[in-house]
């Protein structure tokens, strides 16, 4: 990704390593609890494409990583300041980061071609922590220029593309039916509860929440909303998906092709 040897991109490595670490061995812990507490187990169908999927998505993220890199290394000598790094900045970092991944996850959900890339998140009808692997490989080779803006007001790239991971990883553990909810924090993070919101079946439910970290975007602008009493059925609103990943990566983008030809 450019500046390999610098301790910064070394420990954005390491993080990057730890989060993968620590996903798998969360996601064993909620599928024995699953498992014991719940009767529930996790279905390994179900596992097994959610991880199918991530690896692909790796895959096409590492080959388009250099691209990457060239865009905002190269946004970098627009700007007319660079930030200081220091605990102030890095703050101010995340929370403008969570407010573009607000503007971008709105986006997504609310325009046609924004949902036919951002679908296969919302295909399974089974939360666990490995669904927030299943993301589209389109949208994830693109997500990353959302960003390109904190670059030219100053932001190193490589800062933000730090923050952006960490705004992403704050979201794995919303995945997941286990944790009930926990009204100290439902009312200003996303939290499981939150979350389970925003993967209903429902639309009316599902185009809320759109917050990675915090649920203050959502309360400013609009789209909040608590989990009801009764269980939310999730996935899509249209038939079920299956278990085909092609399916689930570009049925919404064919239906869209639809749209624009006709």
């Amino acid at each position: 990704m450019g500046s390999e040897g610098s301790p910064l991109y070394l420990w954005f490595r390491g993080l990057s390593l730890g989060l993968a670490a620590g996903l798998i061995g969360l996601a064993f812990l909620e599928s024995a609890v699953r498992h014991l507490v719940f009767h529930r187990p996790v279905l390994k169908r179900t596992v097994t494409v959610n991880l199918g999927m991530w690896l692909v998505e790796l895959v096409l993220r590492t080959a388009s990583g250099g691209f990457r890199w060239l865009v905002f290394s190269t946004a970098a000598t627009f700007a007319p300041l660079t930030w200081p790094l220091n605990p102030l900045t890095w703050v101010l970092l995340y929370v403008v980061v969570d407010l573009f991944y607000y503007s971008r996850h709105r986006l997504l959900h609310t325009t046609r071609f924004g949902w036919a890339l951002h679908a296969p998140h919302h295909a399974s009808t089974d939360l666990s922590l490995t669904s927030a692997l299943r993301l589209g490989w389109l949208q994830r080779v693109l997500d990353d220029f959302f960003y390109v803006p904190l670059v030219l007001l100053g932001a190193p790239p490589l800062a933000v593309f730090i923050a952006v991971e960490l705004n992403h990883a704050s979201q794995l553990w919303c995945h997941t039916e286990v944790i009930g909810r926990i009204p100290l924090l439902d009312r200003f993070l996303n939290t499981p509860s939150n979350h389970r919101v925003h993967h209903a079946r429902d639309r009316a439910f599902a185009d809320s929440n759109y917050g990675a970290t915090f649920m203050l975007w959502d309360k400013l602008f609009g789209t909040y909303r608590p989990e009801p009493t009764e269980p939310l059925p999730l996935g899509w609103a249209e038939p079920y998906a299956g278990a085909n990943p092609f399916v689930i990566q570009f049925r919404g983008l064919l239906e869209w092709l639809k749209t624009v030809r006709s």
